[in-house]
């Protein structure tokens, strides 16, 4: 798991600094521009900033869809991860009696373990413990149906139980993989440059032309603040407004099962 300013940084506080620093910029700009019109008076209204704005809107539009899209894919393998340990709980009942209570009592401390994945939230060392434990129980787990194999008595369960585990064990890859992918730092960072500096020119243009529209100007920082805050949560599954608390029941759901 990344360890940085920038992750561990709420969302809400990104966002509230980046809407700061846009209303000093807009300020500062139209110093700057109510400075240059007196010294050299503008013959015409001008709006250079348009395109400007254009291209920061297409940019946040990306880059929230980029994020929008790895949310999508997280919440996919987490149910898809129930799914399929649903299923090898099920295949457990294909062995005796005695077999299927061991395996019963090692799936129902994976399923713990896996609760307690999601539920350590941005806590990287709980992240860490439950996932390390997770790869111990699902070795005793791979250990026991790869030992039961060797006996021809228990060949129709092992043909259902194997397939079913390495599909079990190979999503928690899936889902860790999937936790790490986020939105480069380096396009986010641009974000932030491109929103001030744009607020700059808007202010300056306000200057230059003469007049100064503050309620425009503020709606046009909340508005980029908004959308880059919220991309930032979506994100951030584990932190923030936005969470896979709703896909994650169905992990917890499993505990019926057992």
């Amino acid at each position: 798991m990344e360890k940085n300013t920038l992750i561990q940084t709420d969302a809400w506080e990104i966002a509230l600094l980046l809407f700061i620093l846009m209303l000093i910029s807009i300020f500062i700009g139209i110093k700057t521009g109510n400075f240059v019109r007196k010294r050299k008076p503008a013959k015409e209204k001008s709006s250079e900033t348009s395109s400007l704005i254009a291209l920061l809107f297409f940019l946040l539009a990306f880059t929230f869809g980029m994020s929008s899209d790895r949310y999508d894919s997280r919440r996919k393998i987490v149910i898809e991860e129930a799914n399929d340990i649903g299923t090898a709980i099920l295949r457990s009942d294909l062995y005796p009696d005695s077999t299927r209570t061991l395996f019963r009592k090692d799936f129902k401390d994976y399923v713990e373990a896996r609760i307690d994945y999601y539920e350590s939230g941005p806590n990287i060392k709980g992240i860490l413990k439950a996932d390390s434990l997770t790869q111990v129980i699902s070795a005793k787990l791979w250990k026991r149906a790869s030992d039961l194999s060797k006996d021809p008595s228990n060949l129709a369960a092992t043909q259902q139980m194997i397939p079913a585990l390495n599909t079990m064990i190979d999503v928690t890859t899936s889902r860790l993989s999937g936790e790490k992918a986020k939105v480069p730092q380096s396009i986010l960072i641009m974000l932030f440059f491109l929103s001030v500096i744009i607020a700059f020119y808007s202010g300056y243009s306000d200057g230059r032309n003469g007049r100064a529209d503050w309620l425009v100007q503020i709606g046009f920082c909340l508005l980029v603040s908004l959308v880059i805050l919220f991309t930032l949560d979506l994100d951030r599954p584990r932190r923030g407004f936005i969470n896979l608390d709703m896909p994650n029941q169905t992990i917890i759901d499993l505990r019926k099962k057992l």
